[in-house]
Formats: structure tokens, C-alpha cells, sequence
């Protein structure tokens, strides 16, 4: 088993990229971040290379509360605070295989992109490790147990795009000359006169208070990325996870000395993203897609047709501040 060693402040810098970029949440590796405080909190029963390597804050230098009735975000931002770095497990994949590749089409020495360059080749393992993480949890990273419960998914893939429609569309500012509501159920259609707007003023409290979104931009960015319309046209998504490391691995390089300012793939890119994928048996050598001008088309499409990096199984909703169900992610 091959590992990863990325330094928690490099995360931190890009933080931004990786969640829009990547599709990166930290809940990816709950595992490994728990681990992180379980080392900060245990102290000196973790022999001291292991603090030394995950902590950059021991708990006999500085006490820092954690918080146990916080949600999981608290408890990831507490480790990120008093960690380090997150170990990984890549499986069989190195990273000196990896530098080796970097190395070979990054012929920029350029020292303004010092940093940034190695920010972005600590990003390039972190996804290296989040599609080794993919391929054993079968995308459901470390939830499996509760994101697969019945009333869950029927939450994730029901219940929450129709919530989110809703939101969407009585938190829309439009003119109307009427506040007629129409509703249609069981054969039956009734309109509602909906006067001083009470129709409205009884639904949208609840779709505040379970939906966990905060402003409508939020909720359409939901709908588009978890729930994009059906039957769009464009380019078949046969294999949606190699889309994904693709999209994700050139909207790094972007931010690297690889780009050339105001192009598009240059071939250094191209090469070292084809030779990734390659190594990670996402493509064969005498594959089509092995082929600068097809990644080329492919990356185009997929920007085209604003597709954003997804490795989850099923939608990770957002979880609700009032959600009465504790071992569930979210509640209606």
C-alpha cells in the first residue's frame, strides 16, 4: 500500500479550488481527519513520529476544546487546525511515478510559480487518492452505512430536488400580476386566491428550515450540479468518473506554469494529463482517447455543457440545522 503526505497547509491555500474546481469536501476523508484529532486528543499513547507526522499542534503545547456537539464540518475544521498532514492511502499508485510524469512536461522554472506549482502537484496526489478512495468504497467515501439507508436515498433522489424547486421557485422575484395558486393531486385541480400571500408565507418557512440552503443562488447551484435537467444534448457520459479526473486534473493545471496565459490545452497538459489517466487505467495506450485532440474535444464538451466534477455515489445534501433524525444526513 502505497501513501500520500499532504500537507494540510497546502489544502488550506487551495481549499477554494478544489471545492469548485475538484469537487473536493473535506467529508470525503472523515475518516482520516478523525484520526487526525484522535491523535490530538490521545497525546502520548500514539508513539511521537506519529504526532510528529500528523500534528502541527500538540495538545500539551496547546489545549484547544473540541467540539463534541458540533457538527462535522466543526470537527473537520478542528482538525484541520491542530493537523498537520493527511495521510492517504493511493493503493498501488506513487507518487514518485507521478513526479517522475510531472517532471517530464513541466518544462517551466519560471520561480514566481515556485509554490503554486507544488500547491497544484499536492492537489494532483489528493485526487490520485480520492479516486483510490472512490474505487474501494464504490463512491460513498465513508458513509456508506447511513447514505445508502432507504429513507435516505429517497430523500437524496425525491424529496430534496422537489423541496429545492419549490424554493426555487417561491423565492424567485418575479413580477406577476396575480398570486393565484394553481395545485393539481389525485385527479383534482383547485386554485388557491393565495390572498396577503398565505400560501406562500406558510411554505417557504419550512423549505428555510429543512432545506439547509441559504439563498436561492444556493439552491439553484444545488439543482444544477446534483440534479441537472434530463436529456440534454451533447456527448454520451460513458464513463462519468474518468470525465471527472479529467475536468478536475486540467482545472488544476490552469493554476499552474503548465497553461499557457490566454490558451487552451497546450500539449505539455494534454501529455501529462493522458499520461496520468494511463496510469490510473482510466485509458489504454491504443485507446481513442489517448490522443491530444480528442482530449482536446472532450474537454471542450464537458465545459460546453458545464459539467462539474462529481464523485459521489448519490447527491451529499446539505445537511439541515433541524434535522430530528440523528443517524440520517438529512430530514424533511
Amino acid at each position: 500500500m502505497e501513501y500520500q503526505i499532504i500537507p494540510i497547509n497546502t489544502i488550506k491555500r487551495i481549499e477554494s479550488w478544489l471545492n469548485s474546481e475538484v469537487g473536493f469536501s473535506r467529508s470525503m476523508f472523515h475518516n482520516e481527519l478523525d484520526y487526525i484529532s484522535d491523535v490530538y486528543l490521545l497525546g502520548n499513547k500514539f508513539p511521537m513520529e506519529i504526532q510528529d507526522l500528523y500534528l502541527s499542534i500538540k495538545k500539551e503545547e496547546q489545549e484547544i476544546p473540541y467540539p463534541n456537539c458540533g457538527t462535522d464540518e466543526d470537527k473537520y475544521e478542528f482538525s484541520m487546525t491542530v493537523g498537520k498532514n493527511l495521510v492517504l492511502e493511493s493503493g498501488n499508485f506513487k507518487a514518485e511515478y507521478i513526479e517522475t510524469l510531472w517532471n517530464t512536461y513541466n518544462k517551466n522554472e519560471d520561480e514566481a510559480y515556485e509554490q503554486q506549482d507544488q500547491d497544484v502537484f499536492y492537489a494532483i496526489l489528493l485526487i490520485v487518492s480520492i479516486y483510490y478512495k472512490y474505487t474501494q468504497t464504490n463512491g460513498y467515501f465513508d458513509f456508506e452505512d447511513y447514505i445508502a439507508d432507504p429513507t435516505q436515498l429517497k430523500y437524496s433522489y425525491s424529496v430534496r430536488p422537489d423541496m429545492l424547486r419549490l424554493y426555487k421557485m417561491f423565492h424567485e422575484k418575479k413580477k406577476t400580476k396575480s398570486n393565484i395558486v394553481t395545485i393539481e393531486y389525485n385527479k383534482q385541480k383547485i386554485e388557491l386566491t393565495n390572498d396577503d400571500s398565505w400560501f406562500l408565507n406558510m411554505i417557504t418557512p419550512y423549505l428555510d428550515k429543512y432545506l439547509g440552503v441559504s439563498t436561492l443562488e444556493e439552491a439553484e447551484t444545488e439543482l444544477d450540479k446534483d440534479y441537472p435537467s434530463i436529456g440534454k444534448r451533447g456527448r454520451k457520459r460513458e464513463n462519468a468518473i474518468l470525465d471527472t479526473i479529467t475536468l478536475s486534473i486540467y482545472n488544476l493545471l490552469r493554476h499552474s506554469s503548465f497553461a499557457a496565459k490566454g490558451k487552451g490545452l497546450t500539449d505539455n497538459e494534454g501529455n501529462f494529463i493522458l499520461g496520468l489517466l494511463k496510469y490510473l487505467k482510466l485509458i489504454d495506450e491504443d485507446s481513442p482517447k489517448n490522443d491530444i485532440l480528442n482530449l482536446r474535444a472532450t474537454i471542450r464538451n464537458l465545459q460546453k455543457y458545464e459539467v462539474r466534477p462529481n464523485w459521489w455515489k448519490i447527491p451529499m445534501c446539505k445537511t439541515s440545522p433541524n434535522n430530528p433524525v440523528e443517524h440520517l444526513k438529512s430530514y424533511w
